[in-house]
């Protein structure tokens, strides 16, 4: 309180003095007031605008966050789904991985017995031929003594009756 601004009179302070300073002090305080209630009222409006914009990116920022959930959970059973995939084909794969050796070792045993029927015929063949041979020796020295009795019997004169002539007929 300004004391200075007041009027004195008689018996202190001039009623009308003290009514005017005071208004005018109310005046003041509902100035500064009014001021205060707009300042406020501008600052309630800004924050309820910025609340709005961050209801709005908070809102934004959900869904986004649904979309990754989403696409996790997505690439999640995808990769499950591969997983699974890759047991099924490498069982698969394993499969006919043993039915290519059964197949395998059957044909390698079905060509050994080929192999070793060839092998017998040609040992049978073998037998023969040396068989053959026993009878085509023992015949041939069956022969030689007939052979010799006939070399003996021929005669080793004048053979040149049966030599064929060298020169050439004209």
């Amino acid at each position: 309180m300004k004391t200075e601004a007041l009027k004195t009179g008689l018996w202190g302070y001039k009623k009308f003095s003290v009514y005017q300073y005071i208004t005018a002090l109310e005046e003041e305080f509902s100035a500064k007031l009014l001021e205060k209630d707009q300042e406020n009222h501008t600052a309630l409006e800004q924050a309820q605008l910025r609340i709005r914009q961050l209801e709005q990116e908070l809102a934004e920022l959900h869904r986004q966050h649904d979309a990754l959930r989403d696409e996790h959970l997505l690439i999640s059973n995808t990769l499950l789904d591969a997983q699974r995939y890759a047991e099924t084909l490498r069982a698969q794969t394993q499969e006919q991985e043993q039915a290519a050796c059964k197949h395998l070792e059957e044909a390698v045993e079905t060509r050994k017995r080929e192999l070793e029927q060839y092998d017998g015929r040609l040992s049978q063949l073998r037998q023969l031929f040396r068989t053959m041979l026993q009878e085509m020796d023992a015949s041939a020295l069956e022969m030689e003594p007939h052979l010799e009795k006939l070399r003996e019997a021929a005669p080793d004169g004048n053979m040149s009756l049966f030599h064929r002539n060298q020169e050439p007929v004209a």
